[in-house]
Formats: C-alpha cells, structure tokens, sequence
C-alpha cells in the first residue's frame, strides 16, 4: 500500500503503540531506511537557535530528524523544525514509517525472546 506521497505504507491495522527509548533500536531501523545516523552532537532546529541531541538521522533527499533523551523519563524527544524541511505530507509518512518499523522491530524481538523463553522453559522440564 502507497500512500499520497508514494511512500509505501502498512495497513492501519498494524499500528502498535510505542514510545521510542532504544537508540540502538532506532539507529538500525534509520539505516535501513537508508538515513545516515550520527550520533551526540548539536542540532540547528532554528536559526540561531541549537539543541543538544543523542541521535540524528540525514537523508539523501534532505530529510534529517534529531531525537534527545528526555529529561523527565528514558524516551527520545523529536527535535525537528518541519516546516523548514518542506512538505509536511513528505516528513509525516516518512516519521510514522520510522515509528512503525521500530515498533515492529520491538514487537518481534518480545516474540522471539518469549518463544526462547519457553523454549528453556520446557527443556529444564524435561
């Protein structure tokens, strides 16, 4: 499925609620969506104006995202000026597929250690 953007996109169906608080996760989900990712630096979100971050992703296409650490508790904070980026309908799809894939990538690393989980499990009954 595409999206308007002619991104491609999963059904809202495969939605799952997440809150982003793996860098590493998160780093690996940006490279294979082909994003250059560097870490700890500082980030121009306007001009004049810098923020510290923990993680940048850069696209060939200009797209960047920034994420820190919040303050407050252990999830990553977006730093983005969006509309300096250009088109919203471009950098929307574009988050919520990063959001998406992490959320994949967290729900099938549960299965698998819940699968090994019950694995070692049952061979210490036998």
């Amino acid at each position: 499925m595409f999206d308007k953007a002619g991104i491609q996109t999963m059904s809202h169906l495969s939605i799952l609620p997440t809150a982003l608080t793996d860098l590493d996760r998160l780093a690996s989900v940006l490279t294979a969506e082909g994003y250059h990712v560097e870490r700890n630096g500082v980030f121009t979100a306007f001009p004049g104006e810098q923020s510290d971050f923990d993680l940048m992703a850069t696209h060939s296409r200009g797209l960047h995202f920034a994420w820190r650490r919040s303050a407050k508790s252990n999830h990553l904070e977006l730093i983005a000026d969006v509309e300096r980026q250009g088109s919203a309908a471009t950098y929307g799809p574009r988050l919520q597929r990063i959001v998406r894939l992490y959320a994949l990538s967290q729900a099938l690393d549960d299965v698998q250690s819940s699968a090994l989980s019950e694995s070692v499990v049952a061979f210490s009954r036998d």
